[in-house]
């Protein structure tokens, strides 16, 4: 009886490692599969002019960039995070521009008022 029960978990216990063996192959694969549909994509977006890139908030060299990363590694997410960085920065200036009027001096005849005009550029 002893040895019945140490063979039943010896075997489950070689099951469940190739079928770990096999979910991880698949999903590999299934990486590497989405990995080449985006860098197809990615290449795409490469034929846009300046102007379409600026549209979406990237521009030439991040596309080069995220080309340059391993075939094996997904582009896309390069371009996203690129794109998220220039975003927040983008978020932080008009922040900081709102924060902090800038106070503009117009020249003055002598006898006139002083004119202040505050913006926020």
């Amino acid at each position: 009886m002893l040895v019945m029960t140490f063979v039943t978990k010896t075997l489950s216990a070689v099951s469940g490692g190739a079928a770990r063996a096999a979910a991880h192959s698949v999903t590999g694969t299934k990486n590497l599969v989405r990995a080449f549909l985006h860098r197809r994509e990615v290449m795409r977006l490469s034929e846009l002019d300046e102007r379409g890139l600026k549209d979406i908030g990237l521009v030439r060299s991040d596309i080069d960039g995220a080309l340059a990363v391993s075939w094996l590694s997904d582009p896309s997410s390069v371009l996203q995070n690129r794109s998220s960085q220039q975003q927040s920065a983008a978020v932080s200036r008009r922040e900081a521009g709102v924060r902090r009027p800038v106070v503009i001096q117009a020249a003055v005849r002598p006898g006139a008022k002083e004119i202040k005009i505050a913006c926020n550029a």
